[in-house]
Order: structure tokens, then sequence, then C-alpha cells
């Protein structure tokens, strides 16, 4: 685990990012943007508004920390928590936060491949028909796709991968979303009765980004950053400069 600190020093404004709030339904990822900064105090999130305050207020409240996702300018990943400092709603809806600490960075140009762990399902489109949904995980993403993991016996209806088709249902906690066509690049052992689908992108997702920041989101890592008790920041209440 490194700082975000120095990564985002010079990150480039109106820039796309995440967080995620926890619920009682589970966890909500927020379409952000980073509008500014006064390193290394604090940053400055605008909400979409695609959201309303009134619906988003009382879980801002209830979650003083959360997890924040971004790609600096240096072309490198950061996930971190943040803590919430203060927030309001005029002119903008606008979140102050601190930088991420326990930051996850990773280089998206050096390391094509980010290593994930996401529930999902691969069903093959088959000559005939679709086939059995398969269920296992991602275990990777790139630009150009994803390498996704089950368990079980190699599928029969598989002679040879040449144009074979397969889309995959990635389960999150938000909702489940579709990742496909996936041209099916290769099938390889990875373990004992365990099985490795190599799929890259039929075409090039229209929001790459955001589709990358999806998948790391509904991740078991980032979940399991995001149930961590120890916060080791408390905000007062004091703090929260809004308008309900």
């Amino acid at each position: 685990m490194h700082s975000g600190k120095g990564v985002l020093a010079n990150n480039r404004f109106r820039q796309p990012a995440q967080i995620t709030l926890k619920s009682n339904d589970g966890y909500q990822t927020l379409n952000i943007t980073l509008v500014g900064q006064q390193y290394p105090d604090y940053l400055i999130l605008e909400l979409s508004r695609q959201y309303r305050w009134q619906d988003i207020l009382p879980q801002l409240k209830a979650n003083k920390t959360f997890a924040f996702t971004t790609v600096a300018a240096s072309g490198e990943q950061v996930t971190g928590t943040v803590d919430l400092l203060s927030m309001t709603q005029f002119p903008q809806k606008l979140l102050f936060v601190s930088y991420p600490r326990e930051a996850n960075i990773q280089s998206l140009r050096a390391s094509p491949r980010i290593p994930v762990n996401c529930n999902a399902e691969l069903q093959l489109h088959l000559g005939h028909g679709k086939g059995n949904r398969l269920a296992g995980t991602i275990v990777d993403v790139s630009g150009k796709g994803v390498g996704f993991q089950y368990k079980g016996t190699q599928p029969a209806c598989i002679d040879d991968t040449d144009d074979l088709l397969a889309s995959v249902t990635v389960m999150s906690s938000e909702s489940d979303f579709l990742l496909g066509p996936m041209h099916v690049k290769s099938l390889d052992v990875a373990g004992p009765e365990v099985w490795q689908f190599g799929l890259a992108f039929k075409n090039k997702p229209d929001d790459l980004q955001n589709l990358l920041g999806k998948l790391l989101m509904a991740s078991s890592e980032v979940k399991a950053l995001l149930s961590d008790n120890d916060i080791g920041f408390e905000t007062s209440d004091n703090t929260l400069q809004a308008e309900s």
C-alpha cells in the first residue's frame, strides 16, 4: 500500500472518478468528477447531476469514510479510502474529502492487466444457441478484455475457440451488468479442475474508464476495504456543512 498524495498532486481537473458508499442493501457506486484540490489537504469532488441531493445526503452523513477510485494523469489507477470533510449543494453538489490513504496504486500503462476478483457468470454463444451459465470469477481486466475462471469440467461443446463468442454477467451489489459479446481467445487449465477463459472485447466499450471502475468496485478486495471498521479518522458532525 502507498499514499495516493503524490500520484494525484499533478492531476488534471474534470477527472472522472467514483466513490462507493455502504448502505443497508449493500454498496452503491456514484459517478463523480474531480474538479479541484488543495494539495496535500483535500480533494474537491462534484456529484453527477443524475443524483438528487435529498436522496444522497443521508448516505453521505452515514458514510464519513468511503472508497474512492480514479485514474491519475500519470496513467496510474488509484483506489483508496477518503474521509468526508465537508459538503455543499450550492451552487454545485460538492464534496470535500481527504487525499486517499492506504491507497492501492497500479500503473495501467506498465501493467495492462489489473487483478480483480468479481463474481460473474459466463455464457457461451454456440451455433445452436447459448450454452449453460458457468459460475466463476473475473480474475483480471485490461483495455482489451478479461480473464474468467471457474471450477468444474471442461465444456464438452468446445473443440476449438476460433470465432467462439461469449457474454459475461458481473454480479454487483448495486446492479448486475453485462460484458459482451466477447471473443473467446483461449481456454487453459489454471489448477485442479479450474479452467480459465481469455476473453477479448468484440467491440471496444464506449466508456472503458467507467467499465474499469465498475469492475474494480465490484472486486472483493475493494468490498473488504469498505467493510473495515477501523476508519482511523472521526469527522465531527459540525464539519458537515450541508443543507438538507
